[in-house]
């Protein structure tokens, strides 16, 4: 299987890497192994743990574990991060380096079959790796109000309710079951200059967005994730967020100042309040770092990257 992903950021990232002494990593969020096998070629590493739900990873991580005997890859999720430390040979270890590239890899989104993406027919699936759900299940099963509510919390689609009403009704005529199916009936829900070629964003962007985070809880797993990285970092140890959409950069955003001590604002109109959690870390990126526009040129799927970094105190 090719490897289609390319890496974000890739040179950001690693320009916050010791390069004077041995270094432990996890690699949260291995995908085609890109973060991985650069820094394993490139840094000083005692041990690198790779993590990924998705089973294609293993295809991926055998060209790597053929050249470094330093490198471990775990198949599932991670916010399991801390018990897949204690149950491994990692056990009792602390890291230097936490990576994550939050979202969906190029490998999921251009293989059709996977159901990512509305550009390409597909069965509706959009699973990254065991689940309880699949996207043609939540579209021909959901109630209306229930299927409105998901495509406006996790893709704040403003259209949602005009979307939800459409999907209700198509599927009573038949049930849907392709990604360019769905991706038609999204579109006409638009108002017109919504879909004018000069818009950059496909109309179906949002929901689509919506029903993958929502089938593979994505946002409850960042959250949980984080948290448990502040239990298996070392003193003085990074987590580095790649994040690629709003809803996941305010909630590593948030992870950050309330470990900092930050002083911050539940609202913009109510007054900041102190933060009552223990000041465990230290914000290293006060602003999220953004793509070259030579990289965004190179890799258009970039242009919506945000890198923060904070470090363990």
């Amino acid at each position: 299987m090719k490897n289609l992903h390319k890496s974000v950021m890739i040179n950001e990232i690693i320009s916050f890497l010791p390069l004077t002494r041995s270094i432990n990593i996890i690699d949260a969020t291995f995908g085609g192994g890109g973060y991985t096998k650069t820094i394993l070629e490139k840094f000083n590493v005692n041990q690198l743990l790779a993590i990924d739900r998705d089973p294609i990873s293993k295809i991926f991580a055998k060209e790597i574990e053929s050249k470094f005997s330093n490198f471990t890859l775990i198949n599932d999720k991670f916010s399991r991060i801390e018990e897949i430390v204690n149950n491994s040979k990692f056990k009792d270890k602390k890291f230097d380096i936490i990576l994550f590239d939050i979202g969906t890899s190029s490998n999921q989104i251009d293989n059709a079959q996977r159901g990512f993406s509305f550009n390409k027919s597909g069965p509706l699936d959009m699973r990254m790796g065991a689940s309880d759900k699949n996207a043609y299940d939540i579209i021909n099963n959901y109630e209306e109000k229930n299927l409105a509510d998901i495509i406006y919390q996790y893709g704040e689609e403003r259209y949602s309710r005009v979307i939800a009403k459409e999907i209700v009704k198509k599927r009573k005529i038949k049930f849907i079951s392709d990604t360019i199916e769905l991706s038609n009936i999204i579109k006409k829900c638009l108002p017109k200059k919504n879909n004018q070629l000069k818009n950059k964003t496909h109309p179906a962007t949002k929901t689509f967005q919506a029903i993958r985070i929502y089938v593979n809880d994505e946002l409850s797993e960042l959250k949980t994730s984080l948290e448990k990285t502040l239990k298996i970092l070392n003193k003085d140890g990074l987590i580095l967020v790649v994040s690629f959409q709003s809803l996941e950069d305010r909630i590593v955003k948030d992870f950050f100042n309330h470990n900092s001590g930050k002083r911050w604002r539940s609202s913009r109109h109510y007054p900041e309040l102190p933060d009552k959690l223990a000041t465990q870390l230290k914000i290293i990126t006060k602003k999220p770092i953004l793509p070259s526009a030579s990289e965004i040129l190179e890799n258009p799927r970039s242009r919506s990257a945000k890198l923060r970094v904070a470090q363990k105190i």
